[in-house]
């Protein structure tokens, strides 16, 4: 699989395409048998080591902008 990006919906494997990156992960486990990553914090899974880091990143920014914006 590539690299991790939100609209992403295509199988490299198989080329099924589904409706949201979620399905694509479950279509992953199912059919392929591949390895998924959790989130820690919220339970979001991923193909590869590197797309939950970005997810991570991702989420701490927001909530820095979050608190940047509640002054």
């Amino acid at each position: 699989m590539g690299l991790f990006h939100r609209e992403k919906t295509e199988c490299d494997e198989c080329h099924a395409r589904f409706g949201n990156y979620d399905h694509l992960v479950e279509h992953a486990k199912d059919a392929h048998k591949h390895h998924v990553v959790k989130c820690g914090m919220c339970g979001k899974q991923f193909l590869h080591e590197k797309d939950r880091l970005h997810h991570v990143k991702d989420e701490k920014e927001k909530k820095v902008d979050a608190r940047r914006h509640k002054f």
